[in-house]
């Protein structure tokens, strides 16, 4: 029997360190969060703000029984992920084995290495002695986002009029993307002239551009292009050459890598984190929810150690580079690195070895070679810059020579052009011939929607969220139907502007970006300890029911016109008055059901066998209830059609076709937004 118990998160992980750990360790995984806030209810007491967490499935009641009979009498080492989600899953496991356990140890692995885990183990502080303040940090954020969603949801959907969903850092997200489209559909292009004149030399053509480069007013433009149109030579004027450094890049953190895979692989941030998982899980790379950019020195030493085997002593600069994080914070964790320092062909073989996918190698690859270029040594160009006199004005020119690769010959941006770009010799005072001249109308061009990838930039930029949630933030808003992504871009729908304008009349500061900002660092400070979590959860309430709703709702306002309508009424002097208005509904209003509704009720009566009285006929709201319990009762035996599965595969929703009644939940949301896109 093993004499000691290691808790991690995932059943592949501990597969992975078992096999480091031996027969004197069981380990044991939570399958993720055990306990959560109940589903379908607040799960919050709004007076003194204590969350009421339960256990969320029975799969979890059956691990988590398991690991209390492991872990009687023993030595324990909870050791989840080392981040405030990580951190509460783990906490929540001390609470339920301190009275069981002989003791509970908390280990921290940043690596999935044979190394990294026994040196972890070996030092393992006591569970009591770990910093509290993460859980804290996991309560508020959980708690507050809570209280937000449950509480102005509701209201929003309500007085909206359908259903909407409002997050403390969902809905800001949003915002930016409803605030870009704006952007585009009011932008005026404006034109502005470039003017080029093409050079030769000894048979090689060039051009050079005139010297301010956009050139605003057309009667300017053409006025320089006629005069130079005359002079056939541009004379020499000025030339400068210099050696210029470029520096690589830090290793990755998790906003950069999501960034880069999505310009450079086209990876969602979501498909990102999920290879990193793995990638992570197997051992291949760092732990993948960090914002540092710090490596280890022993790391930093064998990287040296291969660029100096790989490539040569020249690659190598003479001091180790270290790169230092914005939030100093964050170099208690490292950059997200490759733990392997081998070449791309046994990195690719790690991969096959792990029985990994290619899209899992392409993220290793990004990972690995940036990694390598961030120890290597700096880029040398050798730039010349040329002015030219044609006719009295000043034309330019550069060319490029990159004489010294350095770390691009492992990394290169996408956005880089690397091709040398060479210009003849040239000398002061020298006439070159002007072979031709060009003048073009361009337009200023409106600010680009936001990719994936930039929208994660942007997020990070302003302080929304952290790293462990860009990519829950771009799928739930995804998800809810709120944006869509046409080409490479996230584009709104309608219900995003419906709900950003609501929001900013009723409920300003859940999407005022400095408000979240400042949330987001208060959280930090409960973090560090110097908080508590419960102001942060007091501060959300209090601005979440403190508005003067709306008291009369467009949803309202929209069925008394209807019935005014439909009765012959003149109501347009009590449109301001909620008494009034709701007097005239209660009055007015159709207690019979509808055709539809009655022909819909007799339907499910002949599915389902259920009895469906007279009086039910009649009436609006006894037929409502009687539709949902037939729909109850139509569910226990109803079949997906061919078409629904395939919806659900294609949208990597399989998992519901053994549930009809979630999945046709989630189709009808599905077609109800694929509607509205159109």
């Amino acid at each position: 029997m093993a004499k000691k118990v290691v808790i991690v998160e995932s059943p592949k992980k501990a597969r992975e360190i078992q096999k480091f750990l031996g027969k004197d360790f069981t380990v044991k995984a939570t399958v993720g969060h055990f306990k959560d806030l109940p589903e379908k209810e607040m799960g919050v007491d709004l007076e003194t703000f204590e969350p009421k967490f339960v256990i969320k499935s029975t799969n979890h009641k059956k691990m988590l029984s398991e690991i209390k009979k492991l872990a009687k009498d023993k030595e324990v080492y909870i050791a989840t992920d080392p981040d405030r989600e990580g951190y509460a899953i783990g906490y929540f496991m001390y609470e339920e084995l301190k009275k069981k356990a002989k003791d509970i140890k908390r280990a921290e692995f940043h690596e999935i290495t044979e190394k990294h885990i026994k040196e972890v183990i070996k030092k393992a502080p006591k569970f009591e002695e770990t910093n509290f303040g993460l859980f804290n940090a996991f309560l508020g954020r959980r708690v507050g986002d809570r209280i937000v969603g449950y509480t102005l949801s509701p209201i929003a959907s309500k007085e909206i009029g359908g259903r909407f969903s409002v997050g403390r850092v969902q809905s800001p997200a949003v915002r930016l993307i409803v605030e870009r489209e704006r952007e585009i559909q009011n932008f005026k292009p404006t034109p502005y002239y470039v003017l080029t004149a093409v050079l030769e030399k000894d048979d090689k053509q060039f051009e050079t551009t005139f010297e301010k480069q956009k050139i605003e007013k057309k009667e300017e433009a053409e006025k320089i292009f006629k005069e130079i149109s005359k002079e056939n030579f541009a004379t020499v004027k000025e030339i400068t050459q210099k050696e210029v450094k470029q520096k690589p890049k830090p290793p990755f953190t998790t906003s950069t890598l999501q960034q880069t895979a999505s310009s450079k692989l086209r990876f969602s941030p979501e498909k990102t984190m999920m290879l990193a998982q793995d990638l992570f899980e197997n051992g291949l790379i760092t732990y993948h929810r960090t914002d540092s950019v710090r490596i280890s020195q022993e790391a930093i030493k064998s990287i040296r150690e291969f660029i100096k085997i790989s490539f040569g002593k020249e690659y190598l600069p003479s001091r180790a580079r270290s790169y230092k994080s914005k939030n100093t914070q964050a170099d208690a964790h490292e950059a997200i690195r490759i733990t392997h320092f081998v070449d791309l062909e046994k990195q690719k073989q790690l991969v096959n070895e792990k029985g990994l996918s290619e899209d899992h190698f392409k993220l290793l690859k990004l990972i690995y070679e940036r990694t390598i270029a961030s120890q290597m040594s700096d880029a040398v160009y050798s730039r010349t810059t040329v002015v030219f006199d044609i006719a009295g004005h000043n034309f330019k020119t550069t060319g490029s020579i990159l004489k010294f690769e350095g770390f691009k010959k492992v990394y290169l941006d996408e956005e880089e052009n690397t091709e040398d770009k060479i210009l003849p010799p040239l000398e002061k005072g020298e006439k070159v011939k002007k072979v031709d001249q060009k003048l073009e109308e361009k337009l200023t061009k409106p600010p680009p929607r936001y990719s994936e990838g930039s929208l994660v930039k942007k997020l990070e930029e302003l302080g929304i969220g952290r790293p462990s949630t860009y990519a829950t933030i771009i799928k739930t808003i995804k998800d809810r139907g709120y944006v869509v992504k046409e080409g490479g871009s996230l584009k709104p729908t309608q219900s995003a502007f419906e709900l950003i304008d609501y929001l900013d009349s009723h409920y300003k500061w859940v999407i005022d970006y400095d408000f979240t900002r400042r949330m987001e660092e208060f959280l930090d400070y409960v973090e560090q300890n110097k908080k508590n979590w419960k102001e942060f959860v007091k501060e959300l309430y209090e601005k979440s029911t403190n508005k003067e709703k709306s008291k009369i709702s467009r949803k309202m306002l929209k069925y008394a016109l209807d019935l005014a309508e439909k009765h012959g009424k003149d109501i347009s002097d009590i449109l301001d008055n909620p008494e009034e208005l709701s007097k005239f509904i209660e009055e007015h209003k159709e207690t019979k059901p509808s055709e539809k509704q009655i022909a819909y009720a007799k339907s499910l009566a002949e599915k389902t066998g259920l009895e469906l009285p007279e009086d039910v006929l009649e009436d609006k709201e006894k037929i409502k209830k009687w539709i949902n319990k037939a729909k109850k009762e139509a569910m226990k035996t109803y079949q997906l059609s061919e078409k629904q599965k395939a919806v659900l595969i294609n949208n990597g929703k399989e998992d519901l076709i053994n549930q009809p009644e979630k999945a046709l939940k989630w189709l009808n949301s599905y077609f109800k937004r694929k509607k509205r896109r159109k």
